[in-house]
Order: structure tokens, then C-alpha cells, then sequence
């Protein structure tokens, strides 16, 4: 557990090195499929909306895997009746003000990820504080706030922006 909280918080104060390399994100969203399935369990359906002509993009993959499980399991703490958790991949061409309107970045073309689910969302308060270390709204001892921090921490690492959009 000490490893991986410290990876986490390495990755989150983008301390640790990236081995990037060319990533095709729907391949690697498609191995990990089973592996999903296995840790959300029988209650939650996996859905995957891929775009076949998505662009490739450089980035580690072990971190790009690990964005996804921490989000996956987020939707499954807020699915404990079952749901479906979707992830989508889309391309993306932002002009400066949409970029700086929809996500703070860089006008220029991106690889979209887009992860949903049908839990039961999040209220303001838990919205504004989702991405800071050690925040979480589970009870003492069953978990150590750093999933979404690590997201955000990864992604922003990348080069992109998390963008959330959640209400209960």
C-alpha cells in the first residue's frame, strides 16, 4: 500500500518520470476490459463507444491505465445497486477560445476520453474539493482520497484537462 500511495502522490505532484510512448488509447481501453469487468463485478455493465479513427497520443501508458481504474472504481463506489459505466474516445480540434472555454488548454487536436456512469453523482461541495489529496467522501478506512487527485495529476501531466460534469 506505501508503494502505491507513493506512486500516487508522485504521479500526482508530477514528480515521477513518464515513459512516454505512441499509445493507441482504444487498444488499451480494450485490454483492460476484462480486467475491469472483474473489479466493478456482475452488477456493472461496461460500455465502450470508440472512435475507430482515433489519433494516437503520446503518453505513458501505465499512468493512462491507471486514470482509468481510479475512475472505475470511483463509479463503482457510487453504483453499490449495479449501473453501467461507459467509456468513450473521440477527437477533438479546439480553436483557442473553445479550448480555453471548455478545459484551460491549448487551442490545438486531442484524443477525448470520456468516462460516465449512472451513479449517484456529486453535490458542489464534493465537487470542488474532488481533486485535492486525501479528500474522500468514504468512511474512515476504506480509502485514502488520492483516485481523483491522481486523475487530475496524470492527465494535467499529459497535457489535457479533466472536465467533470456530476450532480446527485
Amino acid at each position: 500500500r506505501a508503494t502505491a500511495l507513493t506512486s500516487q502522490l508522485l504521479a500526482f505532484s508530477r514528480k515521477q518520470p513518464m515513459k512516454a510512448t505512441v499509445v493507441a488509447l482504444n487498444d488499451l481501453i480494450h485490454g483492460m476490459k476484462p480486467m475491469l469487468q472483474m473489479l466493478l463485478g456482475d452488477k456493472i455493465q461496461i460500455s465502450t463507444i470508440l472512435d475507430l479513427e482515433l489519433m494516437r497520443v503520446k503518453a505513458d501508458s501505465g499512468w493512462i491505465e491507471q486514470a482509468i481504474l481510479n475512475l472505475a472504481v470511483n463509479a463503482r463506489d457510487a453504483m453499490p445497486g449495479g449501473g453501467k459505466l461507459t467509456l468513450e474516445t473521440a477527437n477533438a480540434s479546439l480553436d483557442a477560445p473553445a479550448a480555453r472555454r471548455l478545459a484551460q488548454i491549448p487551442a490545438g487536436d486531442y484524443a477525448v476520453l470520456t468516462v460516465s456512469d449512472t451513479g449517484r453523482g456529486m453535490d458542489t461541495d464534493t465537487r470542488r474539493h474532488m481533486f485535492e489529496p486525501f479528500f474522500t467522501t468514504k468512511r474512515s478506512g476504506r480509502g485514502m482520497g488520492m483516485g481523483l487527485s491522481t486523475v487530475y495529476g496524470v492527465v494535467r501531466q499529459l497535457g489535457g484537462n479533466v472536465v467533470v460534469q456530476s450532480i446527485p
